[in-house]
């Protein structure tokens, strides 16, 4: 994977090689008004299997798939790409703003974009 894109405006997520080809193109669930996802240049830093997120009134263990953000100042796992199944599982349609400002994934999404990611890479993310 050379490349992870982000459009908030569009609430959809890109994954293209090194020679631009898209690879995978997917809905998202970004951050609420209240807690916004940020703009800008970013890289993956962390890869967690399965981990818990946590935030002020929520707390979900078990989370599979987990891939935390590094860069322009973010504080360490603050914010990640990460499988939503308690989204799916209530049938709530991704493309949608959601999140504490996280970028929620289906979960095959998060899956795939785990399998073939590597800490590293570049993740951007646009108005």
């Amino acid at each position: 994977m050379a490349l992870i894109q982000v459009n908030l405006t569009q609430q959809q997520l890109l994954a293209s090689d090194a020679s631009g080809r898209v690879l995978l193109r997917r809905p998202v669930s970004t951050g609420l008004p209240r807690s916004p996802t940020p703009t800008g240049r970013f890289w993956v830093a962390g890869k967690y299997d399965r981990t818990t997120l946590t935030g002020r009134d929520y707390r979900i263990a078990g989370v599979r798939h987990v891939m935390c953000l590094a860069g322009a100042g973010l504080r360490p796992d603050a914010v990640c790409l990460h499988p939503a199944p308690w989204q799916e599982a209530a049938g709530q349609r991704f493309g949608v703003r959601r999140s504490h400002g996280c970028i929620r994934l289906p979960s095959a999404t998060a899956q795939w974009l785990f399998q073939h990611s590597a800490v590293g890479t570049p993740v951007w993310i646009r108005p």
